[in-house]
């Protein structure tokens, strides 16, 4: 899956570089008019009329790198069993050279394959559950959380927008919006993140759409009440503010890439069926993102205010976004669970 920008071990955007033609190409300006139809792409956490806050790019797929760790880290394991068993057999079984090959070659090799699967689970258990930002229409400032904790306010009118791409091996070339934060110099580099992503299988048509969506919430007049509208006929917001998702959501959301094809979820129910199960796992090891006081200050919001909308005003889900989701869930993990028993059994 698209893992690009992730900063655990150095993972993360390239910095400290000049703007390409490219990004200044398809810049979007903060004044710039999209006349694409808005779309959110489940993205909005919270809606106030001073702020909105987002979801990072990881956030869709969240569980991929989980389950995937953990299969290959206890395979490895398994297989790492197996050697040691063989080490005291090969000798009475006059194998000694087999014995030295599996030693000096295949151990190393499964060793490698465990500290591989423990990084890939390290890069979504034990973090956070999500890295938002929050965008203030009234103070003009983003606030991005960090990978590490740490929180960046930048100037919206100082941030490059730009069209963002990356490649990743399963999904093939990603898109996002991508915003920079650059020196005084106005061409070089500094930090980047990503403001939208709509998933992996988006394309550069669904950036402008997102951006159709975001920009007129901070720069149009109407901006506050026509975002409001927008979510509150759209669909849902995604419930982590303030909280850990629930296991409702993390199948639900692990499904929903699929949503318009209840057959195909059916289909992919092994895989996004063990998704669901590493969004849960990698959801309950990590901590909530709470922002620092100085940032609570200025995004306090009026008991009054009209505009504010959270997960708690969400529609019920329904049979198709929760109970159909949870029955390949539970199909898909039984069929994954007898594939490998199979394999223990027949080995």
């Amino acid at each position: 899956m698209d893992y690009a920008g992730l900063d655990y071990r150095n993972i993360r955007f390239p910095v400290d570089r000049r703007l390409t033609d490219e990004e200044r190409m398809h810049r979007y300006r903060q004044s710039s008019i999209s006349e694409a139809p808005p779309m959110e792409f489940l993205s909005v956490t919270r809606i106030t009329s001073r702020y909105i806050e987002l979801v990072d790019r990881w956030y869709p797929i969240k569980g991929f790198n989980t389950w995937l760790g953990a299969a290959l880290a206890g395979t490895s394991l398994f297989l790492c069993g197996l050697m040691i068993l063989a080490f005291f057999l090969a000798p009475a079984a006059g194998q000694s050279e087999a014995l030295w090959f599996m030693v000096i070659v295949l151990l190393p090799i499964c060793l490698g394959m465990v500290w591989g699967g423990g990084w890939l689970i390290r890069t979504e258990c034990g973090r956070w559950t999500h890295y938002p930002m929050r965008l203030n229409r009234q103070t003009r400032q983003v606030h991005v959380f960090r990978q590490d904790g740490t929180v960046l306010t930048v100037p919206w009118d100082d941030l490059f927008i730009t069209l963002g791409t990356a490649r990743a091996p399963l999904s093939g070339t990603t898109y996002d919006l991508r915003a920079h934060v650059l020196d005084t110099d106005g061409a070089t580099v500094r930090e980047s993140f990503t403001l939208g992503y709509p998933s992996p299988l988006g394309n550069a048509e669904s950036i402008d759409k997102f951006w159709a969506f975001l920009q007129p919430y901070m720069e149009a007049p109407d901006g506050v009440e026509r975002t409001y509208r927008h979510l509150k006929e759209g669909g849902y917001l995604v419930p982590v503010d303030g909280r850990k998702e629930g296991w409702r959501w993390s199948i639900a959301r692990s499904f929903m890439l699929a949503a318009p094809w209840p057959w195909l979820q059916f289909l992919g129910s092994p895989f996004l069926g063990l998704n669901a199960v590493g969004r849960m796992v990698a959801m309950w090891t990590s901590k909530v993102p709470r922002w620092p006081d100085d940032v609570e200050m200025t995004s306090k919001v009026e008991r009054s205010d009209p505009y504010v909308l959270t997960w708690r005003d969400n529609a019920p889900l329904g049979w198709w976004e929760l109970y159909w989701p949870l029955i390949c869930t539970a199909l898909g993990v039984g069929t994954f669970a007898g594939v490998i028993a199979s394999i223990l059994l027949t080995s």
